[in-house]
């Protein structure tokens, strides 16, 4: 009997493309996932995947000038045989403008793409099985620095049928600073993420960063593990190396904090980049 992660069904690997009427141009690739509020799902990555755009600096990641206007990603068929489907569908509207949602009140490596918006030739009916991850990766696992996570994310060359790596990792800062948004005095904040100690390449940014626990579970004050078999959380959006001068000598990535995606669907505000 075939068995697959349901973490793994979690995951959307996404191709970026610029397309007009006369020329389509692949700009490269990331990692989406589903996320579920109500009874809408969204996908969610890095703003800098459906922006094209250098997060820190604003320059644009593609040499040649080009920003995505078409999003290419395969997702999960309703056939109850793990098949899954490439779905291209696009991320700016007839104006060019931006489809995906950005955070109200803060700059954040994160955007959210209601997947109402996407249109396919397929039977509604046997289209989309979605996994959202804050439905499957909710266990009350406490979350401590030193402690082991896996980023599930796209490093090599996205095929059918598109399951993802498991990076290994572990968390390098304080993870409840991230959470903290307010000033220490007049020059030190801190920030909206925290840092893991992981390589990773460039297909990984907007992958979901999880903690699983096989067993005897390490659980937050005031909770109690009902299960010994593996349960998970889901802790925030990987977004790739930290910038440094020496970049082959610093392997810290970022990871956005799971509670930015709330409350960017909350806000409700589309991007004007």
């Amino acid at each position: 009997m075939t068995t697959i992660d349901r973490l793994s069904l979690c995951t959307v690997p996404l191709e970026q493309y610029f397309k007009d009427a006369r020329n389509e141009t692949r700009l490269g690739q990331g990692t989406g996932f589903i996320w579920r509020a109500g009874k809408t799902d969204y996908l969610v990555t890095n703003w800098h995947v459906l922006s094209g755009c250098d997060f820190f600096t604003g320059e644009n990641l593609n040499r040649h000038g080009g920003r995505p206007t078409v999003l290419r990603g395969i997702f999960n068929l309703k056939t109850g045989l793990f098949a899954r489907h490439r779905l291209e569908f696009r991320i700016r509207d007839e104006e060019n403008r931006p489809l995906w949602l950005i955070h109200r009140n803060r700059k954040v490596d994160i955007a959210v793409f209601p997947l109402a918006v996407v249109r396919t030739p397929l039977n509604p009916n046997t289209f989309s099985l979605p996994y959202p991850i804050n439905e499957l990766a909710n266990a009350k696992l406490r979350i401590a620095i030193g402690m082991e996570v896996f980023i599930l994310g796209y490093p090599f060359e996205i095929e059918l049928p598109g399951y993802p790596v498991w990076k290994r990792g572990s968390i390098a800062s304080e993870p409840e600073l991230a959470s903290l948004i307010s000033a220490l005095g007049s020059a030190v904040r801190y920030s909206d993420y925290m840092l893991v100690d992981t390589a990773s390449r460039p297909g990984m940014s907007g992958a979901p960063v999880i903690r699983r626990s096989w067993s005897n579970h390490d659980i937050e004050p005031g909770y109690i593990a009902t299960v010994d078999t593996p349960i998970d959380r889901f802790l925030g959006v990987y977004s790739g190396r930290a910038h440094t001068d020496f970049p082959h000598e610093a392997q810290i990535g970022l990871v956005w904090n799971a509670s930015l995606i709330e409350e960017i669907i909350v806000g409700n505000r589309r991007d004007t980049d």
